[in-house]
């Protein structure tokens, strides 16, 4: 009976294949039984043992760093508000937030969804066109009516 074979201890750290989902340590033994030539060591590339998908080494390929940084998916931005609208700007309202009392009154107002409403002035308080109306609002209702 011979003794076990020692684990490969390494400093990489283990990645998961983004197709079947295995978990191993790359480089290595799991590059040598797929008969990689270079496994030994100066690969920019990792592959699974078990299904054989091949992704570049992030932390060996900045070419691959590059990739990843310009095609980061990006968070969306809130829509701007209308108190975020200089004086002078158009804008077409996305949606009105808050509670159903204030929504009631910006909508006998004539602010609803898809109206079109052009800035007149920011201080000291909103002035809004809409259409040939003139609305005065408060910051804290400009904040609740939300353009695009």
């Amino acid at each position: 009976m011979g003794t076990p074979a020692p684990l490969e201890t390494s400093a990489t750290p283990p990645v998961s294949c983004p197709l079947c989902g295995l978990e191993y340590v790359p480089g290595g033994e799991a590059c040598r039984e797929k008969g990689c030539p270079i496994a030994f060591g100066g690969c920019a590339t990792q592959h699974c043992p078990r299904c054989g998908y091949t992704m570049p080494d992030e932390r060996r390929s900045a070419a691959a760093r590059l990739v990843r940084l310009l095609f980061r998916p990006r968070p969306k931005a809130a829509p701007p508000t209308l108190a975020e609208l200089p004086a002078g700007a158009s804008a077409t309202i996305d949606r009105l937030e808050g509670d159903p009392g204030l929504l009631a009154r910006l909508t006998a107002q004539g602010l609803a969804p898809g109206v079109e409403l052009h800035v007149l002035q920011r201080a000291p308080t909103h002035v809004i066109e809409i259409g040939e109306t003139t609305v005065a609002i408060e910051r804290r209702v400009a904040e609740a009516v939300l353009v695009r």
